[in-house]
């Protein structure tokens, strides 16, 4: 077997073959994870097979630079798109094989760039050597590459070592993914996880999906990234375009991160001396050179945004032998770097910062300039761009449900204000479950927890993003703003859809049950409805979102008192006005 091994790698008969990982915000290939293979008539054909040798005859490190060459070799020749993902077991490292600068010295041979290589560190065997892993994450992270903690939640990847590292990537062990949409005990797993990762800024991405109710489930939990069998298998030459069968209509119904303000461009902007693109180049070169701390100048002419000189793309240039003589004289504007971004001050950060850091080719050393109506208005400097993103995100992670994920009083109280401050005209809709905990105490929590998921879902299905909000405050409360104007259709709509979720989820037999109400006496319950009381705060008069809380608070309880699936349209739109409503039932 060892001679076997050295025999592949000397040959270089390693196979890569490729599985791609989508992106489901974006409908694109995020990137590709590269799997390795024997020759087919070698005893040595699968991968448990050549890394068990290898482990056994200390041939670990030569494998996988093999593995890695043949693999970033096949990525470059199939010019596919987005990230490589690499596997990596951090015991190579204390092969006596090991080199360092192999994977440099592979990535400059075939032309890939380390921004573009995720290296997953993976391991079968457990590993106490907390500083050897640390220490092989740092090594990657300092020469530009991602990291990915591969298999968490099985085998030895767990939470110490996500602690310990803080990768760029988690991915959720199969174990978890195994029929998530028939076990709660599961989802709630993957929400802790989901829930950390959003608060450390790692990226979360969802492996072995077999089903699509399995991805299904992971959409409606707010899973961005996935991989698995359903989605593609793997692939010598694998798809290179989003797959037509994964059905995004639950992503759509669902918001995991709502932004409450969107905030632009224009928020981060600053001012900053800008060139003609007639000035020499040589002229530049000398700016560039007496002040270590500009990193790029902006290139105007008139009032017209031409693009971004690069500090480290033109002095690369002049540091050649004769650059001096051949480009001193030159126009600045020859040299305006190929990654330059014009961005209008009204573009949202989140819009902005999906293009920057989802383009491989993107040089994030290059800041962005904003413009407006086509003038430049400034610039945009890429630390302050991702620190506001992640700043959004951390905010918006805190201030979520950690069932459904979606935004709960700080962020809806926030909207309500905003809208309030802009004296729009808006619909308030407060929506409750009748009698939901004796259905609670009947059929246990994950019963209660899926009805509750399932109204998120449906709930979020009948909002424009755009233009309404969707808050859940705690338990199976939900308050939906909407700016829609058929909005009462939608309500009613809600109400089929509630009846269908509940006729799905519990078989006839237990459409009717016995359980105790608040007050502690037993009776008989029938199927779970809805009470939505719906204001129209008065924009000109209700000055914080305290006023209409008041107004929800009194057309909640009055949709209750209706019983069934009920609309209750309360005509007060001051907290202090007499009581005028009128109540339909449905």
């Amino acid at each position: 077997m060892q001679a076997e091994l050295q025999r592949i790698i000397e040959l270089r008969l390693l196979i890569p073959v490729f599985q791609p990982i989508i992106a489901l915000d974006s409908r694109r290939i995020l990137g590709y994870e590269a799997l390795i293979r024997g020759p087919e008539n070698s005893p040595l054909h699968t991968p448990d097979q050549l890394f068990s040798v290898a482990r056994r005859t200390k041939q670990l490190a030569s494998l996988e630079f093999a593995c890695r060459a043949a693999s970033c070799e096949k990525f470059v020749a199939l010019n596919l798109s987005g990230k490589l993902f690499l596997n990596m077991t951090p015991l190579s490292f204390t092969d006596s094989q090991y080199r360092d600068g192999v994977t440099r010295e592979i990535l400059q041979r075939v032309g890939l760039s380390p921004e573009r290589v995720v290296f997953e560190l993976t391991e079968s065997q457990p590993l106490d050597q907390f500083d050897l892993l640390r220490a092989a994450s740092e090594h990657f992270q300092r020469q530009g590459f991602a990291i990915a903690l591969d298999d968490l939640g099985a085998g030895y990847a767990g939470l110490r070592v996500w602690s310990e590292l803080c990768p760029d990537y988690v991915k959720i062990d199969r174990h978890f993914i195994s029929g998530i949409d028939k076990d709660p005990v599961k989802r709630e797993f993957v929400r802790a996880m989901l829930d950390i990762a959003n608060r450390m800024g790692n990226k979360v991405i969802a492996e072995g999906i077999e089903t699509e109710a399995e991805l299904n489930t992971l959409i409606a939990m707010g899973i961005e990234n996935v991989q698995g069998f359903f989605l593609a298998r793997p692939a010598p030459v694998p798809i290179d375009e989003f797959p037509a069968h994964i059905n995004l209509a639950s992503r759509q119904q669902h918001f995991p991160h709502q932004d409450f303000f969107r905030h632009t461009v224009d928020k981060i902007m600053v001012k900053v001396d800008v060139i003609s693109p007639s000035l020499n180049a040589e002229v530049v070169v000398r700016m560039f050179r007496a002040d270590v701390r500009l990193s790029c100048i902006p290139v105007v002419d008139g009032e017209k945004p031409l693009g971004m000189v690069s500090r480290a793309e033109l002095l690369n240039i002049f540091s050649q032998p004769f650059a001096h003589d051949l480009y001193s004289k030159k126009s600045i504007a020859e040299f305006i770097s190929p990654m330059s971004l014009i961005v209008d001050s009204s573009c949202e950060l989140k819009k902005v910062g999906q293009l920057i850091t989802e383009d491989p080719h993107q040089n994030l050393s290059v800041d962005f300039i904003v413009s407006t109506a086509g003038k430049y208005a400034g610039v945009g400097k890429i630390r302050h761009l991702l620190r506001c993103i992640t700043e959004e995100k951390l905010r918006a992670a805190k201030h979520s449900n950690p069932l459904t994920q979606l935004p709960g009083n700080v962020p809806l109280y926030e909207w309500i204000d905003h809208l309030l401050h802009k004296r729009e005209s808006f619909v308030v809709a407060y929506v409750d479950i009748n009698h939901f905990k004796p259905f609670n105490d009947a059929f246990g929590y994950s019963f209660g927890d899926e009805i509750i998921l399932r109204l998120s879902k449906i709930l979020c299905g009948y909002i424009e993003p755009d233009r309404d909000f969707i808050g859940h405050v705690g338990g199976d409360d939900f308050i939906v703003i909407f700016r829609s104007q058929d909005w009462r259709k939608k309500c009613e709509a809600v109400f089929a859809d509630f009846t269908l979720a509940y006729q799905t989820l519990l078989p006839q037999a237990h459409k009717d049950y016995w359980s105790h109400d608040r007050d502690g006496n037993r009776q008989r319950f029938g199927a779970l409805t809805l009470a939505i009381g719906c204001v129209f705060p008065d924009p000109t008069s209700c000055t914080t979102h305290h006023h209409v809380a008041l107004l929800l608070a009194d057309a909640k309880h009055n949709a209750k008192k209706l019983g069934g699936n009920a609309i209750f349209e309360s005509r007060r739109r001051l907290a202090l006005a007499p009581d005028l409503a009128s109540a339909s039932s449905v």
